[in-house]
């Protein structure tokens, strides 16, 4: 006879408290389950899982943005673009009599990347014709309207990152930033209509904002991360009153509003990629048998299907100690195509399909959840105990997963990792599963 739920969940609880100092450690099969007393160990559950397109993601005032163009032999061309506003720096702006220009100023802080910075990027910059709305819910396929005049300084104007290299303004040393000259024309439009800068809300209308974007580099191309509310990123507006130099600043401050678009083409993606992402029988089981993949910046996610682990225990009194989900980076891109720090899961329940992490990380450590790339094993794993124990007890939740890049929405990596069959089994996705039956 079956013991009641409730009285499962509580032998679950108190192995769980009993052994809080192993369970901080990865990968319970590293150990020999014969020493752990009544303890089975299994990771021959079947799995199902094939890589699809990545629905609209919320992109809206994030912790950064990315802009960037970048051409993968894998999934093709990826270009990121940001829409964001400015405010003032300070009330009541007073340019004072007669200001002359020198030259106003885009920066933008830089914090990291995805793919080769030695290509050139054309970066072009547009004003904001509509506003942005603090009640729309912007995500990586919204787009506002904007003025089609370039306002690069140099219309065909190119830089090439260096993310790593400090930047040096009058012997000073600062954090990575770009800086990308305006046209004086742009400066001037501030510079004379300093009466639109007396509040915040005048200045609101008066200036709605920067469209931020980046042109096919026709070579390799990269993704920026971009920091925006730094207090590196600005447009400084540089003049001279009587002969005497200054400067205002524009910020773009945590209450900005600020999001990314993301536009992807796939037509330059691999054949592999086309026909299991693309073109696929969703019928076909053996869809992601050799590679798999996912991709942030919106792009793509590996759905995972666990389709006989009810069945597996469906005659036992189990408790599930540990299940740990085991992806194989096999990517053989260059080095610059670096894979994800690390990867997150989403499940989604039968009633009302609402999306969570299975073992919420805020309420349990890292250490505990996993998924941060193993680099010694090229490994990444994840604990998703309590779904397969609730997948196993409960019929509420769907019995399939989906995997995707950690922070999607502010980062460019992706990541090709083996099948559920691939040419080498010990590289297979699986999940691994150590329980106790009583």
């Amino acid at each position: 006879m079956r013991f009641p739920t409730l009285f499962i969940g509580v032998v679950l609880a108190l192995l769980l408290l009993s052994c809080n100092e192993e369970y901080s450690s990865i990968g319970l099969n590293l150990r020999d389950p014969d020493n752990l007393l009544g303890t089975s160990f299994t990771n021959s559950p079947q799995l199902i899982a094939y890589s699809v397109l990545e629905d609209s993601l919320s992109t809206k005032n994030l912790a950064n943005n990315v802009l960037g163009f970048v051409k993968d032999p894998t999934f093709g061309t990826t270009k990121a673009s940001i829409y964001t506003q400015y405010m003032l720096s300070g009330n009541s702006v007073d340019f004072g009599f007669n200001p002359v220009l020198d030259s106003i100023v885009l920066s933008l802080r830089v914090t990291g990347f995805f793919g080769d910075t030695l290509t050139p990027l054309p970066i072009r910059v547009y004003e904001l014709t509509e506003a942005l709305s603090a009640d729309s819910a912007y995500n990586s396929h919204s787009s506002v309207q904007v003025d089609h005049e370039n306002l690069t300084y140099d219309p065909n104007y190119t830089v090439t990152p260096t993310p790593r290299t400090k930047v040096t303004i009058d012997t000073n040393n600062y954090d990575p930033h770009l800086r990308i000259r305006l046209t004086d024309e742009f400066g001037h439009h501030f510079l004379n209509n300093s009466s639109q800068m007396s509040s915040p809300i005048l200045f609101a209308q008066f200036f709605k904002g920067l469209y931020i974007t980046v042109e096919d580099p026709n070579q390799t191309g990269s993704l920026l991360n971009v920091l925006l509310t730094s207090t590196l990123s600005n447009i400084s507006i540089y003049y001279t009153v009587h002969g005497v130099s200054k400067r205002y600043v524009l910020v773009t401050s945590n209450s900005a509003i600020r999001f990314n678009q993301f536009e992807h083409d796939y037509a330059l993606a691999s054949s592999h990629f086309i026909n299991q992402v693309i073109n696929r029988d969703t019928n076909d089981p053996n869809l992601g048998r050799d590679i798999l993949y996912a991709q942030a910046t919106g792009g793509v996610k590996t759905k995972i299907k666990f389709p006989n682990v009810k069945e597996m225990f469906k005659d036992k009194n189990v408790v599930i100690n540990r299940a740990e989900l085991v992806i194989t980076n096999i990517s053989e891109d260059p080095e610059y195509f670096f894979q994800p720090a690390a990867l997150s899961l989403q499940a989604v329940s039968k009633k009302d399909g609402i999306v969570f992490i299975p073992d919420d990380p805020i309420y349990t450590s890292g250490d505990y959840f996993g998924g941060n790339y193993i680099a010694d094993k090229k490994q990444y794993r994840i604990r998703i105990t309590r779904y397969i124990q609730q997948l196993i007890l409960q019929d509420q939740f769907e019995n399939y997963i989906y995997l995707l890049v950690s922070g999607s929405g502010v980062r460019g990596n992706r990541l090709l990792f083996a099948g559920t069959d691939p040419f080498d089994p010990a590289l297979r996705l699986r999940l691994e599963i150590s329980y106790t039956e009583f």
